[in-house]
């Protein structure tokens, strides 16, 4: 009963998403998009930071064509990232509930989740970041799992292809690689030097494989080489994006690490508008309708972490092991993303995610002995306002905005072939 109401929640949202299925077209999704249209492989792995997105995609789009001939791409492409934001809702809702025996909590939070405004976003999108970041809470949600049921050899054979396919998706996932490491030091069945060992392999065979998959994407597919350093070297491709001096600066020249962090997970939670370096917050006109939803999300947050931090010892005799592994998803998170582009919400799909996950822990952990119910029921009152207070607002001024009509960002340089795009034939 609990798996049929959970795909009638995945086909609720799958239709609702649909009927207002974004049309803005922004560089990265069209560039993306126009890879992929090219059909050819090396396109599809021109971009060297996420070799499993366009080359996946272009498989994808083959197949769509194969069963029923179109030529409407980007459609076909936003209902791709669409249809793996619903699989990881039903996932997360089905391995939350095994984990913690409290189903509708797991629905409740997952709606939570699907509803913040980089989730909600890029899900409609054609863009990088709502796989990997699905693909890291995955890898997060199975670790703990498996722990709690010994973490045997055949888990960590699991987990290290989900966790190489984290990083054919996005090279960043990288900075993740201690999540399963963790979690093998805190395996029970296991002797020390057997649990160094297994570590040891683990990252090696990560390493090699990652390193080996780079190589033969570099030499063999795109026909790099190590001869004259020009466009057609093998460290061009390998180091694009870090030898642009965009990304792992961020913007302007006096750099206000503190504001870029707090815009770029600010904008993850409610509506993004634009990259700008400023604070939307304003607790001096709290009422204020352009700021009140931005005060009450900060305050609410500076609230939750408050409560974390007086209820720390309960919170970690309960979520132990939970909370350890999930340092080393939410820490290097925060560090490497608020040093990369920290002021922009697309890194922060990922943390977003990792932070409503710690939330449900500091909230059970209060959880009273003597009025379970009640403690139950006041824990999903809470996720279920807050479920609302995120869905109404990002709708309202975000989801629905973009789906009446296209809307064109940064295109300069592509216009034609973005025009093109656009007048796709699904939508007349």
């Amino acid at each position: 009963m609990k798996k049929i109401f959970i795909v009638l929640v995945v086909l609720i949202l799958f239709l609702f998403q649909l009927r207002y299925l974004s049309r803005a077209f922004d560089w990265d999704s069209c560039v993306y998009a126009l890879n992929i249209q090219k059909n050819r492989i090396e396109s599809a792995f021109y971009n060297p930071h996420h070799l499993g997105f366009e080359s996946s995609g272009l498989l994808y789009w083959k197949l769509v064509q194969s069963v029923y001939q179109t030529t409407d791409i980007m459609f076909f492409l936003r209902l791709r990232i669409l249809a793996f934001s619903l699989f990881f809702i039903g996932s997360f809702i089905w391995i939350f509930h095994k984990l913690y025996n409290d189903f509708f909590l797991a629905v409740l939070l997952s709606l939570v989740i699907q509803v913040n405004q980089a989730f909600w976003f890029y899900s409609q999108h054609n863009d990088t970041p709502l796989i990997h970041s699905c693909l890291i809470a995955l890898l997060f949600l199975f670790t703990v799992y498996f722990l709690k049921h010994g973490l045997y050899n055949k888990h960590l054979i699991l987990l290290w292809f989900l966790q190489l396919f984290t990083i054919y998706f996005h090279q960043s996932n990288v900075i993740h690689f201690g999540l399963v490491p963790v979690a093998l030091f805190l395996s029970p069945n296991r002797s020390l030097g057997k649990k160094l060992r297994t570590i040891a392999i683990y990252l090696t065979l990560l390493g090699i494989v990652t390193i080996l998959s780079y190589l033969f994407v570099g030499f063999i597919i795109l026909k790099r080489g190590l001869g004259p350093l020009d466009e057609k070297h093998f460290s061009f491709w390998m180091f694009l994006y870090a030898a642009i001096n965009r990304w792992g600066t961020s913007i302007g020249d006096d750099k206000n690490y503190v504001l870029y962090f707090y815009r770029g997970i600010g904008d993850s939670f409610l509506i993004f508008q634009n990259v700008t370096a400023r604070l939307r917050v304003n607790l001096n006109d709290f009422s204020n309708p352009n700021h009140l939803p931005f005060n009450l999300n900060l305050l609410f947050w500076i609230s939750s972490l408050g409560i974390a931090l007086l209820n720390l010892r309960n919170l970690f005799q309960k979520f132990r092991n939970e909370i350890l592994i999930l340092i080393f998803w939410i820490f290097p998170s925060i560090a490497f993303y608020t040093w990369w582009e920290g002021y922009f919400f697309e890194f922060w799909v990922g943390t977003n995610i990792a932070l409503w996950i710690f939330h449900s822990f500091v909230l059970m952990s209060l959880k009273s002995k003597t009025f379970p119910r009640f403690s139950k029921a006041l824990l999903h009152s809470i996720y279920f306002c807050l479920f609302l207070f995120y869905f109404l607002t990002n709708f309202t001024f975000s989801t629905l905005p973009r789906s009446v009509g296209p809307k064109f960002g940064y295109i300069e340089g592509i216009q034609g072939p973005v025009e093109r795009l656009a007048n796709e034939e699904i939508y007349r």
